[in-house]
């Protein structure tokens, strides 16, 4: 009896069939990782939302700031010396989980705080250290909690009343893993190197129609109009420098591409992170998935119509406030 065998042609027409699936079905399987990550990072948000919410209800119905320095007196600022106490240490109380606070899509797996930590990184009173959960993948939306360095800054405290639709407000969005975008300069406080600053906020808005660094902490800042951000200046040299859906550079002088401390707030977010669009937890407690560009379109802008710490409406370019 004659044995059949493969033939050499054969064999390698099955290897090529077998090849050509692979390279096929990978980049499924990679989708697919990448979406149960996002699934995962969107139910952080969902947890923390909740904590938020919780927070609200206990604290007559008012968010917390973003942070604030631990060592102010009635008139003057404490500054970065004596540490800070950031918003992730107030909401822990409800949440009791640092590991939530931890995108798994996030390159860095989170950020640590600008200066030591304290060995309790829950201690508020200790001095010298800060109060902040040890990793950090999420960053507060300034227009719901702002900056609270001390009492000479603007108004800073937010209730849940002054936001006209929660359910329509960003308050929390996802940090960026591009360390040039957070780290930066603290001339005059405790540190004057490049640090990450993971306790500010980042906001959605500008100086000028044409761009322009809007920090949202001095009076000045609250008083004058302030501009909505569009897409070529959060793409622009002071964003990101690179499209919002990507992580590509197109524009050097960004910050995916340079260190600089000036530019927009709007860089210390990741815009991209989960198939071209980012987790987002909203003012009334939700979290949902969207694309940058359809959070500031201004017909349905979703970072606050309104400034609501002080009351500022937000302009598009025409000077109109945003719907």
């Amino acid at each position: 009896m004659q044995k059949r065998a493969f033939t050499l042609i054969e064999l390698l027409v099955v290897i090529a069939i077998i090849a050509i699936l692979a390279a096929i079905l990978f980049p499924v399987f990679a989708q697919a990782r990448e979406k149960a990550r996002q699934t995962s990072c969107l139910s952080n948000q969902k947890q923390i939302g909740l904590g938020v919410m919780q927070y609200v209800q206990d604290y007559d119905e008012t968010y917390p700031t973003a942070y604030y320095y631990k060592n102010n007196t009635a008139t003057v600022n404490g500054g970065s010396a004596g540490g800070y106490v950031h918003m992730s240490v107030l909401i822990n109380p409800y949440l009791k989980n640092a590991q939530v606070w931890v995108c798994p899509s996030d390159a860095l797996r989170g950020v640590g705080p600008d200066n030591p930590a304290c060995a309790d990184w829950t201690n508020i009173t200790q001095i010298g250290c800060e109060a902040q959960v040890p990793r950090l993948s999420y960053i507060p939306n300034s227009s719901i909690m702002p900056r609270k360095r001390g009492p000479q800054d603007a108004p800073n405290v937010v209730s849940m009343a002054a936001v006209d639709a929660p359910a329509d407000v960003i308050a929390i969005g996802e940090m960026t893993d591009f360390s040039n975008c957070i780290f930066l300069g603290s001339t005059g406080q405790q540190n004057n190197e490049r640090r990450n600053k993971s306790h500010r906020p980042v906001n959605a808005i500008m100086r000028t129609a044409g761009g322009g660094q809007w920090a949202g902490q001095s009076v000045a800042d609250v008083t004058g109009p302030i501009f909505a951000i569009t897409q070529a200046a959060a793409q622009g040299a002071e964003g990101w420098g690179g499209p919002a859906d990507t992580r590509a550079i197109t524009n050097t002088a960004g910050c995916r591409g340079s260190a600089a401390d000036g530019g927009l707030h709007i860089r210390f977010m990741s815009p991209g992170r989960h198939s071209g669009g980012s987790n987002y937890m909203f003012a009334d407690g939700h979290a949902k998935w969207h694309r940058f560009n359809d959070t500031i379109n201004p017909n349905r802008f979703l970072w606050g119509r309104t400034y609501f710490p002080s009351g500022q409406p937000v302009l598009d370019q025409a000077g109109v406030q945003v719907r």
